[in-house]
């Protein structure tokens, strides 16, 4: 449905990616090959800064996809993600299901591989499903997900993100040995948000903003015509905080945490903005899925490499060696994102100096 439907957030977010202008250095005083894209993600050394967020899994039509995203992350040696393994919890025993996610590690060796879980799903559930999960499919992390616009239009969705959400996050981030990531699904993370996690010792967050896939128009296509939540969802099409606003609330509240800027950065240019502007790292799922899935493993790679490329030709043209001179760097912030940042009570220059 993701592709054959119109589910991306409304094109209002170019004007935001638009108002982070790289200031261009034509004298970079380096060469392109002096440029340094790898970065130290879950303790790895990765290649570069890129994460391919989780999609799929769960059915055995989709093993095949997740193979063919885990070859292309091992390739490239950058981290992955797999989709919500909700269904391994609900068919538990399932080789089927269960192979559709552990295929994923079996193929990347020797990159992150990150699990997936609803938040709303974890009161009730004994931490020790979890303590089991992450051996089981050998996972370097565990993303909790945060999705309450999604759930509140969804056919089966649980809307109980109460305070009892909280405390199950923070037993579980006691109970397994990996490191616990709290992320949205597409409708981006506000500070009041990320301070909520934060202060519970969570240190790494994907905001996951409103510019990419609209997972609440997902659901509308899921609905019967006449049900009243198909309405609730299209007037939420543009429901949420744009990326490059979210990844601002992000490091503002969070300044030492790690942070994943995901939601519509499909470019490589829009990752470097999103690094420059405070992000660590990087993520996208759509449209690489949509190239692997309509135009092959050849070109959904050759995507890939043209991605990490960008990324870093925009580095060298502002004279940065890695990820960390390219937060250092001027950058002008305009227009819509400026204004937003200094009604959230952002002081512009002052984050600017301290990203």
């Amino acid at each position: 449905m993701v592709l054959t439907k119109d589910v991306d957030h409304p094109d209002h977010c170019k004007q935001y990616f638009d108002s982070i202008v790289l200031v261009h250095q034509a004298f970079p005083a380096l060469r392109l090959e002096d440029v340094d894209l790898r970065a130290k993600f879950l303790k790895y050394e990765v290649n570069a800064p890129v994460i391919i967020t989780g999609m799929t899994g769960g059915h055995p039509e989709v093993y095949s996809v997740n193979e063919k995203l885990a070859t292309i992350a091992e390739v490239l040696r950058i981290p992955i993600g797999v989709g919500s393994m909700r269904p391994v919890l609900v068919k538990r025993g399932d080789t089927a299901v269960a192979e559709t996610y552990k295929v994923v590690r079996r193929v990347a060796r020797d990159v992150p591989v990150i699990g997936n879980i609803g938040a709303v799903n974890l009161p009730g559930l004994d931490e020790r499903v979890f303590i089991d999960l992450v051996n089981e499919f050998e996972l370097d992390a565990l993303a909790v997900h945060l999705n309450p616009a999604q759930e509140v239009v969804q056919p089966e969705g649980e809307t109980g993100f109460t305070v009892e959400v909280v405390e199950a996050v923070v037993r579980l981030a006691k109970a397994v040995k990996v490191p616990l990531i709290v992320k949205e699904v597409g409708n981006g993370l506000s500070m009041e948000a990320v301070s909520v996690f934060y202060s519970k010792g969570i240190r790494i967050f994907d905001v996951a903003g409103a510019c990419g896939t609209n997972w609440v128009s997902v659901e509308k296509h899921r609905l019967p015509e006449n049900d009243v939540r198909r309405f609730v969802a299209e007037s939420l099409s543009s429901w949420g905080i744009p990326t490059p606003a979210a990844i601002v609330e992000a490091r503002y509240i969070a300044p030492d945490a790690t942070i994943i800027a995901s939601g519509g950065v499909w470019d490589g240019l829009r990752a470097a903005k999103s690094i420059s502007l405070g992000a660590d790292l990087v993520g996208l799922a759509k449209p690489l899925l949509k190239k692997l899935l309509l135009e092959g493993y050849e070109q959904a790679l050759k995507f890939m490499e043209a991605y990490i490329q960008t990324l870093k030709t925009v580095m060298f043209l502002t004279s940065s060696r890695n990820t960390f001179e390219l937060r250092r760097r001027p950058i002008v912030i305009l227009g819509p994102l400026l204004e937003y940042l200094k009604q959230r009570g952002v002081d512009v220059n002052e984050y600017v100096m301290a990203r």
